[in-house]
């Protein structure tokens, strides 16, 4: 899967400065979304060189180096996507995103700080529009993950992360979450043995119509924590579906 095409929110609004500049961003983005990334990029580059104003090609420039697997070319462009955009959640984050790849868990943990607090405080409407975004994409064996996390955590059953296991045609075989519902909650003695000194979590396997619960957390667990657990899941699950 193409790091590219994965951001959750709308474009922020803007436009090129000339014609000509208006014209080559069109042919960009058809080019991009072909999939053809690096000449996408190309084509980004020399509108920035030519027209620095032009902010929207800083931010889709981002995306196509991405596309392409220059990472650091990608965070540069959206960093400076960041700058221009200050209230747009969309360069914050796919900073997210890249800064997790690339296991700079510092800069990750800063942008995501800003991210979520820009969120809380933002009355756009981008912001209102999404519950989650797109926190990271890493393989498992042959397979694809898309990890979301959502903004809010209310009603009965809140979620915080969904991982989305993908096949080769770009479908959701089955997904694993990690939610904190009251059903689970109200049934926390049994479950422990004991009271509970935290609010239990719990991540379940999604797959057609049946949920399998493959774990309890007693308080919620950090996304550093839970990824392990998914991917030993996915991993077990892989296994079960070739085993004879």
């Amino acid at each position: 899967m193409s790091l590219a095409a994965s951001s959750c929110f709308t474009t922020p609004n803007a436009s090129a400065d000339t014609s000509w500049a208006e014209k080559t961003y069109r042919q960009a983005e058809k080019l991009a979304d072909a999939g053809h990334y690096d000449q996408a990029l190309a084509l980004y580059e020399q509108i920035i060189a030519r027209e620095p104003g032009a902010k929207l090609s800083y931010c889709s420039a981002g995306t196509a180096a991405a596309g392409t697997g220059q990472l650091d070319k990608a965070i540069g462009y959206y960093k400076t996507c960041e700058k221009l955009f200050p209230r747009s959640l969309t360069p914050k984050a796919e900073l997210v995103k890249l800064y997790q790849i690339t296991g700079d868990q510092a800069d990750r943990d800063r942008e995501r700080t800003a991210l979520l607090n820009l969120y809380k405080s933002g009355k756009q409407a981008e912001t209102k529009s999404v519950d989650h975004y797109i926190r990271d994409i890493f393989p498992v064996g042959a397979r694809d993950v898309v990890a979301w996390e959502y903004f809010n955590f209310t009603g009965s059953w809140p979620m915080r992360y969904r991982f989305f296991v993908i096949d080769d045609a770009n479908k959701t075989l089955f997904a694993i979450a990690l939610s904190s519902s009251d059903a689970v909650n109200a049934k926390a003695t049994t479950l422990l043995g004991r009271p509970a000194k935290a609010r239990l979590f719990h991540l379940d396997l999604e797959q057609a119509d049946t949920i399998t619960t493959l774990k309890i957390f007693e308080g919620e667990p950090g996304y550093d924590s839970v990824k392990p657990f998914v991917i030993g899941a996915i991993v077990a699950q892989e296994k079960a579906q070739t085993t004879p």
